[in-house]
């Protein structure tokens, strides 16, 4: 008994049915959409695979899409997103370290995406957030790493999802902490009520090449509205900042 050849223009019209369903994030449609395509031509190329582990890895079934990707992991046609894309299923699975493998994989296969980076730190950052802050210090102490532009954004991301702040203040202390990043940290002063604290980071972005952002601006004229600038400037000059005159003061006036 003979098979008749795959009829090339219903898989095309698959294909285009198969685009504008991912582009309207329309995923269960775009699964069933794939998994017709390979009713069609079981032995479809390595992309539709690709595109149908993408598509369950948008719905959350993270196990199906390692079961998909698995058997392409080291086909020549591949891309960095292939490991990319089995580190996030890793990390749905709550498999950090095998996640972590997977993700320092995409950057060996030439990852230049800031998303690589950004969930790789987040996958440290689980594991142990002083792995996540060494893997940056690294960054700098390796003068041959010289990372990317895209690196640095990839970690001011990570900075603002992970828990802790030890992340945030990293990249401060390397002056690749962007206004988001800041943030973090002076939101963090001004619920402990550490007037010198707060300055000492006004100041530290007033001077930095792209200065104060809008809300730092803001948090600024509030500061001198409460009269609490330039006391903060005083503050962090050496005085206390836990007497009466200083924390009291703030306390009284915040509500205002």
């Amino acid at each position: 008994m003979t098979h008749e050849p795959p009829d090339q223009a219903q898989l095309n019209a698959l294909w285009r049915e198969v685009n504008k369903a991912i582009t309207d994030r329309a995923w269960p449609e775009a699964e069933g959409l794939l998994l017709r395509y390979l009713q069609i031509l079981p032995e479809g190329p390595f992309e539709v695979w690709d595109v149908l582990a993408y598509v369950y890895l948008m719905q959350g079934n993270y196990r199906r899409c390692l079961e998909v990707l698995q058997p392409w992991a080291d086909h020549p046609s591949r891309h960095f997103w292939l490991q990319h894309k089995l580190g996030d299923a890793q990390r749905g699975l709550n498999q950090l370290a095998a996640a972590e493998q997977h993700y320092r994989q995409s950057l060996m296969e030439g990852s230049d995406s800031p998303l690589t980076i950004r969930n790789l730190l987040q996958v440290l950052d689980g594991l142990n957030p002083g792995r996540a802050v060494h893997e940056v210090q690294q960054w700098q102490a390796d003068a041959a790493a010289s990372p990317s532009p895209a690196a640095w954004e990839g970690a001011r991301q990570a900075a603002v999802l992970v828990p802790g702040l030890a992340l945030a203040e990293q990249l401060r202390r390397c002056g690749q902490a962007d206004a988001a990043c800041r943030r973090r940290l002076l939101d963090d002063a001004a619920y402990r009520l550490d007037l010198s604290r707060l300055a000492a980071l006004l100041q530290e972005a007033s001077a930095s090449a792209a200065g104060l952002s809008a809300w730092e601006g803001a948090l600024q004229q509030r500061l001198r509205r409460l009269q609490l600038w330039p006391l903060t400037l005083s503050a962090t000059a050496g005085r206390a900042t836990s007497g009466p005159g200083v924390d009291a003061r703030f306390r009284s006036a915040a509500p205002g």
